[in-house]
């Protein structure tokens, strides 16, 4: 018995209690203390029973995550594998697919070449016979030159010796009443004397000044450098004080039906060849000559 219990046993008998009140207090105390160590003892084993639950309970969830980890791990290592190896299978591919196309490509560059070859071949060659026909040309170039020269006497000879003759009459005919014969080859100068134009036949009345050209055949832009060949003879003759009428003509050898209605058109005299050796002047009725 402890000295504490003692003590409060003496001084309860002190106070008049018996032994055996006090004997009942203490095995009552001590039943009591039995009874909350029993169930102290029956907590702690609850408690511990349920902390080594929740220990197992702890330790399995800690080696099932230490299983998924390692499962994890093991996963993450496969898909590194599988990202290697299919890295290597694409940087194997892309390796052969630029050795194809490294090979067509220097298989096209040699094809290429080859053409290019070829062409330049050709392109020397055509330059070749280029060079000779453009020699050639150049040789019919003079040849042609030269005959100009003599074509242009023609015309000078044309307007003489076709037009020329009986060409007053014709124009008498149409009631100009020419009061001087024609002349051919007129040429105005401008003021440094410089040929500004050229007029083959040339004939006047008091009244009008008729300048005919002379064509063999009628070419694209003849009309028009006839009436541009005609405005010069007005000025020229305003600056002299000539104010009589012009009007034109042209002198055709060889020309067709819309040759023959574009002269007519722009206001010009038509001479053609007739059944003889001279020319004729036939127009359609209404016409009416442009006058400057």
């Amino acid at each position: 018995m402890s000295p504490a219990i003692r003590r409060r046993i003496r001084n309860r008998i002190g106070r008049g209690l018996t032994f055996d009140k006090v004997w009942a207090t203490i095995e009552r105390n001590a039943a009591e203390a039995e009874k909350r160590h029993a169930e102290w003892e029956a907590k702690w084993q609850k408690d511990a029973a349920e902390a080594e639950k929740r220990y197992a309970e702890w330790e399995a969830k800690r080696q099932k995550d230490a299983e998924e980890r390692k499962k994890e791990k093991a996963k993450r290592q496969k898909d590194a594998e599988e990202r290697k190896k299919e890295k290597a299978k694409r940087e194997a591919e892309w390796e052969a697919k630029r050795q194809k196309d490294a090979a067509e490509a220097e298989k096209r560059h040699a094809e290429w070449e080859a053409k290019r070859q070829k062409y330049a071949a050709e392109a020397e060659k055509r330059h070749a016979e280029w060079l000779k026909e453009h020699e050639e040309t150049e040789r019919i170039v003079k040849e042609v030159s030269r005959q100009m020269g003599g074509l242009h006497n023609s015309f000078g000879e044309m307007a003489e010796f076709m037009v020329a003759p009986g060409i007053i009459d014709l124009f008498n005919d149409l009631g100009f009443h020419i009061t001087q014969s024609a002349e051919h080859g007129i040429r105005i100068l401008d003021e440094k004397k410089k040929v500004r134009t050229e007029i083959d036949l040339l004939m006047w009345n008091g009244d009008y000044i008729i300048a005919i050209e002379v064509k063999t055949s009628l070419g694209e832009k003849d009309i028009e450098k006839h009436r541009k060949r005609l405005e010069i003879l007005r000025e020229n003759t305003n600056k002299t004080g000539d104010r009589r009428k012009i009007v034109g003509g042209m002198a055709v050898a060889v020309l067709n039906e819309d040759d023959r209605k574009a002269i007519l058109d722009a206001g010009f005299y038509l001479l053609e060849p007739s059944d003889s050796s001279r020319m004729k002047i036939d127009l359609p009725e209404g016409f009416v000559p442009r006058e400057w």
